[in-house]
């Protein structure tokens, strides 16, 4: 197969070497000229400097666009347009501008469209689903994500002050940076009804966009959910706990374990944690399971694309909720945000 990778960030630059090293075929990438690097890419590709010309040229059968979050839904336009599948890291954008004509396309040329959630990826995330859908802890009750890290310590050889993740104009902020907290929690519990936030500038960074957030969904199946985003925290934490009428389940990312609590022994156990998992078998997994779906028969619809525009939706709504200072009735918002919403078949259970 023939990829062209869009944007040599971080996130590109392992995504072609995943790819690489999955020897799933011809790769070229289209980046900027003077993008700063950390170190020689290490594998064969193609380079472009401009995008018409890379797709032209190439004819590529997937395009994975990793460039700056202002930057994807156009450029996943022209990716289609060009007769590709498209695979766009998260999140799908930073307004829900042109998003409809993004899957018009997709589906009129009959084109798999994808928003990289790698975190769905990760075993202990996924035992939990499981145990989430087996009731494992009874009814679930609440839902409390916490994601932080130090914004300078992302990328040493980057200057935060001008990353896409500190920059307005570019679609950053925690809030829409740490959406995979909020795709997690809709996978596990379905979509929210309502939203409430604060959200705001705490800390001496010097960046234009929100570092602190809070945010509070209501959950359609009665799960009342919250998320703390930062990008304050040394060291990093990311875990996801849920609250159960028989138990509790606790995720950690970062010591790669789940924790499940049962109400009648009065004990934890370890549900999933092995010591030998490494981070990148997430990204590996990921782009081969939509290298899979893109080979099937018909392609894998937009399904996952359109669950990335309810997240989306759903954060967008939370920076308005907290601007506004109001709980955002989902249920009130247009005839296309509650499509994208109802892509989540709620998890809960009565």
């Amino acid at each position: 197969m023939r990829a062209l990778i869009v944007g040599l960030g971080s996130i590109g630059r392992r995504h072609a070497r995943n790819w690489s090293a999955l020897g799933f075929g011809q790769l070229a990438i289209c980046h900027q000229y003077h993008a700063p690097q950390p170190e020689p890419l290490g594998v064969e590709a193609r380079e472009y400097h401009d995008l018409d010309r890379a797709l032209q040229l190439e004819r590529p059968e997937i395009v994975l666009v990793t460039n700056p979050t202002s930057l994807h839904v156009s450029t996943a336009q022209r990716a289609v347009a060009a007769g590709a599948h498209v695979l766009i890291e998260k999140p799908l954008g930073c307004s829900l501008e042109g998003v409809d004509q993004l899957f018009a396309k997709a589906r009129a040329r009959g084109k798999a469209l994808r928003v990289a959630y790698n975190l769905r990826f990760h075993p202990g995330l996924a035992r939990m689903k499981a145990l989430v859908e087996q009731a494992a802890i009874g009814r679930v009750l609440s839902a409390r994500a916490e994601v932080g890290e130090y914004l300078p310590d992302w990328h040493p050889w980057e200057d935060y002050r001008v990353s896409y993740s500190g920059r307005r104009d570019l679609g950053g902020g925690a809030v829409l940076t740490f959406s995979h907290e909020l795709d997690a929690l809709c996978w596990l519990l379905g979509a929210p009804r309502a939203v409430t936030a604060v959200a705001q500038h705490a800390s001496s960074l010097d960046i234009d966009t929100e570092d602190l957030a809070e945010i509070i969904l209501e959950f359609e199946s009665g799960v009342l959910g919250s998320l703390h985003a930062d990008y304050l925290r040394r060291p990093p934490r990311r875990i996801l706990e849920l609250v159960g009428e028989n138990g509790v389940l606790r995720w950690d990312y970062h010591q790669h374990r789940l924790e499940h609590y049962t109400a009648d022994t009065g004990q934890w156990r370890i549900e999933q944690g092995d010591p030998t998992w490494t981070r990148n078998q997430m990204y590996v997994d990921e782009l081969r399971a939509f290298v899979d779906g893109v080979r099937a028969h018909p392609p894998q619809s937009d399904q996952d694309g359109r669950q990335g525009a309810a997240v989306l939706a759903i954060a967008l709504a939370a920076l308005r909720a907290a601007a506004q200072r109001r709980t955002i009735d989902l249920h009130a918002e247009d005839d296309r945000t509650r499509e994208w919403l109802s892509s989540f078949m709620s998890q809960s259970r009565a």
